[in-house]
Parts: structure tokens; C-alpha cells; sequence
């Protein structure tokens, strides 16, 4: 027998079979040989100007240093010297001496440009 409360359902609602979706395939792709030679540009970028700094004389980094945009925070190196290296920053430079302040003691040394042998940034 058939129950009496069930009714048929008001509207049939047709499916469509027939519409598959579309696939857009990708439209560009990136290798890793191109990566791999952006990289290198950014690394040799970054080379040559570190290496800009390495080939001034002593004299034209004292400068370099010393004339820094005061915005900028002060640059720790590390001096090369005759009797050894030491690590801090530039508190003042002229002609014939360099005043750095270090973190040995003494904390203030004074070096004799003639001494120096080189000059490397350590950062800041």
C-alpha cells in the first residue's frame, strides 16, 4: 500500500550530462636553468661590490668610511696591521693616524696609517 503522506516531489529538475568543465592548461613556466642565472646576476652584483671596496687603496677605504651618511650606523672592521688585526670602529682618521675604538683593553687605540695593511667591513 502506498502511504498516504508522501507526496511526489513539485518540480523535476533535469541534469545536464552532456557538459564536461574545461581545463585551462598553464600559459608560462619558469625553468630552473633561468633561476639558477637570475641568482647568479644577484650574486655577482653583490661580488663586485664588495670587491669595489677591496681594491681602494687604504687611504681612499679611511675615506669611505669617514664619509658615510650619518643616517647610516657606524661600520664595524677589521684592521690589518703590522703587529696583527684588530676589530672595531673608526672614531676619527686623519692624514697620519687612525683613532679606533675596539673591544679589547684598551678600548681607544691609535694606529699610524703607515702600519695599516688593510681594511675589511666586517658589517654593522
Amino acid at each position: 500500500m502506498e502511504d498516504r503522506r508522501t507526496k511526489p516531489p513539485l518540480l523535476y529538475i533535469d541534469q545536464n550530462q552532456n557538459s564536461i568543465p574545461e581545463v585551462e592548461s598553464q600559459s608560462a613556466f619558469y625553468s630552473a636553468h633561468q633561476k639558477n642565472s637570475k641568482e647568479k646576476e644577484v650574486k655577482a652584483a653583490k661580488r663586485s661590490s664588495r670587491s669595489r671596496f677591496q681594491s681602494l687603496s687604504t687611504q681612499d677605504k679611511l675615506e669611505y668610511i669617514m664619509n658615510l651618511q650619518e643616517t647610516l650606523p657606524v661600520l664595524k672592521c677589521r684592521f690589518l696591521t703590522k703587529e696583527g688585526s684588530l676589530t672595531g670602529t673608526v672614531e676619527k682618521a686623519n692624514a697620519e693616524k687612525v683613532h679606533l675604538i675596539v673591544r679589547e683593553t684598551p678600548r681607544r687605540r691609535i694606529i699610524n696609517v703607515e702600519d695599516l695593511l688593510d681594511i675589511q667591513i666586517i658589517g654593522f
